[in-house]
């Protein structure tokens, strides 16, 4: 009886122990991730590979380990691991970091000049957004584009509102990819699209701060904005002048001439850096921008 109650305690006692060793995923993750913002990339590696030995790989710690390999310079096995986390993405924790997984594939491909595929993965995160894919929004998008191109940003910014969601930096991407690659009709849809939703987003926190704002102008709004820290970060983390450039340059290269040189002209006065220069010099000589081999 001694001996069976001792071998009880010993198998409990074993068990414990066992279960005791294996760390809590979450707690794996978490140091991993630790690691990674550390730049102690080795480090991050183990405990990923100590989570998928104990619980098995999960959308985010397959995406943590494409983080790791990108930032070491191994762009395949990033996006190996990145494409294995959109694989179980149906299983993420944030279902909107789904695009965050989709953005750095797209981003991949572009830094290796992959441009079809960069192009794919954008359009497969604009699939998400009606207003941009469904067939029954195309007159909208007929007007958003016959509006910007025959009667300018502003009067297409009193017209209509959309959301500044996932959506927006995708916009973004394709309008820059199509204006480089002489698409001009299509980069204007995009970066209309991007644009409104900034300027949709600054006319609410306008009102907010002042219940009588009405949005008028693009120029009236900067004007506002510049006296407001907190709007001008939103304008400097989101690049809003980069691609209130790329607007302007695409108008450009679909004949909006005027249109084109307004644009030029707020980034010129309001902007800073890089896009502030390009605006002013495509002022003193407008030309298309140079063109990359799709």
């Amino acid at each position: 009886m001694k001996i069976g109650v001792f071998l009880l305690i010993f198998a409990v006692a074993g068990a414990t122990a066992q279960t005791t060793s294996v760390r809590p995923e979450w707690f794996l993750y978490q140091k991993g991730l630790e690691f990674f913002r550390a730049g102690d990339f080795g480090n991050a590696l183990r405990q990923m590979k100590e989570l998928a030995d104990a619980y098995g790989e999960t959308a985010e710690s397959n995406f943590l380990l494409g983080r790791i390999y990108e930032q070491e310079g191994e762009a395949g096995l990033a996006e190996k691991y990145y494409s294995l986390a959109l694989e179980k993405s149906g299983s993420l924790n944030v279902p909107q970091d789904r695009y965050v997984i989709l953005f750095r594939i797209a981003e991949i491909n572009l830094q290796r000049k992959n441009y079809k595929k960069y192009e794919d993965v954008l359009e497969t995160i604009l699939a998400d957004q009606e207003m941009y894919s469904a067939p029954r929004f195309t007159r909208l998008r007929d007007s958003y584009l016959s509006t910007a191109l025959h009667e300018g940003f502003d009067s297409l910014a009193n017209l209509y509102r959309i959301d500044d969601d996932f959506a927006r930096k995708a916009h973004t991407e394709l309008g820059i990819l199509h204006t480089r690659t002489g698409r001009s009709s299509r980069a204007v849809l995009h970066l209309v699209f991007a644009n409104l939703a900034v300027v949709s987003t600054l006319a609410d926190e306008l009102r907010h701060i002042d219940p009588s704002y009405r949005f008028s102008t693009l120029k009236d709004a900067l004007q506002r904005i510049a006296k407001r820290p907190e709007l001008l970060a939103y304008l400097e983390t989101n690049e809003v002048f980069r691609s209130l450039y790329f607007l302007g340059s695409a108008l450009f290269q679909s004949g909006s001439f005027a249109e084109a040189k307004k644009i030029w002209s707020l980034v010129s006065e309001f902007g800073d850096g890089e896009w502030k220069i390009r605006s002013r010099n495509q002022i003193i000589a407008p030309q298309p921008e140079p063109l990359i081999a799709y």
